[in-house]
């Protein structure tokens, strides 16, 4: 089981090489990197190209993952597995945003499982998931000061988990609640909670997750499986709805492909998430980081591809930086240029193959 929601919690990629780049003194977008050290937190610009990491390096292989940037752009909070004796257990951490392998400093201390925090808008607290009160994923608020936490207290409880929460201006929180229904099967829609502890349902479900909010609150974008009838297959996308409606479209079809963990730019215009592609036996194949421009009158997925090759990211965050939007308009289109990549990648193979 523990195994099961490590990778739902922090996602799953594949290996592939790193390279290192002196730091800048600005930061657009971080991401968490697959390396030989296991995952760390760096900072790429809109190009994709890895400046430089954030955060110092353990003495054994960790996952550093899901970055959450405090409103002041002072604080780079994350879920880590750093000083856990499981590796799909993590705590939550906090750095100083900005330096170049900062040292870390642990917020969350115990054997439960602590994941998935994001700042309120106001950054007077981080909001977590946590099985703290047992198996069970609630969701907790930890008031944060001058990167100090005081004693958290809990949210939500039910019979099921509640995760990958996101904080509105008006302080509700939007949420995947997901109910075991199964060997290995759940169910999972969204849900809000009011600022005095209302709890209503926002979708149907039954595989919502990942919900994402504008910064005017007006809209919620989350992953949803789509059906291709074609092939019967299903891949995850995004979608969107205005909150207080019911009526739900897609905001870009990338065929072959799951995306998931969709973040907003502070400015509501881009749209990143992480991509994965599967092999025929579900096996993640390569993991990358994507956004959507929702100005364009055709909205395409764009890849943020570093220009050294291709590295295997997830789970980003946006700095408060305005974002460079002609470097971003200037990145390929995502489906075109993963199709080069996976090619030049069994042409290499290929090429070692043979004696």
């Amino acid at each position: 089981m523990r195994a099961l929601w490590g990778c739902l919690l922090v996602g799953c990629a594949a290996r592939a090489a790193v390279t290192s780049e002196p730091a800048t003194e600005r930061i657009a977008i971080v991401a968490s990197e697959r390396g030989s050290m296991g995952m760390r937190l760096v900072a790429i610009d809109e190009h994709g190209d890895r400046r430089f990491e954030l955060i110092a390096p353990a003495t054994k292989i960790v996952r550093d993952t899901n970055p959450a940037i405090s409103p002041d752009g002072r604080w780079l909070v994350f879920a880590s597995t750093r000083e856990r004796s499981e590796p799909d257990t993590t705590s939550l951490w906090i750095a100083p945003f900005g330096g170049d392998k900062v040292a870390p400093t642990r917020l969350t201390t115990g054997s439960w499982i602590d994941s998935h925090p994001v700042w309120t808008p106001d950054g007077a607290a981080v909001v977590f998931a946590s099985t703290r009160e047992g198996g069970d994923f609630d969701l907790w608020r930890m008031p944060m000061r001058d990167g100090r936490a005081a004693q958290p207290t809990q949210l939500t409880t039910s019979i099921g988990h509640e995760i990958t929460p996101v904080v509105a201006r008006d302080g509700a929180i939007i949420y995947a609640a997901v109910t075991p229904t199964g060997a290995h099967e759940v169910e999972s829609h969204l849900e809000e909670r009011a600022l005095d502890g209302t709890i209503h349902t926002l979708t149907g479900g039954p595989a919502d997750s990942s919900p994402a909010i504008t910064s005017d609150g007006a809209t919620i974008i989350f992953a949803r499986p789509h059906l291709r009838r074609a092939t019967s297959a299903l891949d995850g996308e995004l979608w969107q709805m205005s909150r207080g409606s019911e009526v739900v479209t897609q905001l870009a079809d990338t065929p072959l492909t799951d995306e998931s963990g969709p973040v907003m730019s502070r400015d509501g215009r881009f749209v990143f998430a992480t991509s994965v592609l599967r092999g025929a036996e579900g096996n993640v194949l390569f993991s990358s980081v994507v956004h959507v421009d929702l100005r364009e009158s055709r909205r395409r997925v764009r890849l943020l591809g570093d220009r050294a090759g291709p590295i295997d990211r997830l789970t980003p965050a946006i700095a408060a930086n305005p974002l460079d939007a002609r470097a971003l308009r200037d990145d390929p289109e995502y489906l075109p240029e993963l199709a080069r990549i996976m090619a030049r990648a069994i042409a290499r193979e290929r090429t070692r193959a043979t004696p």
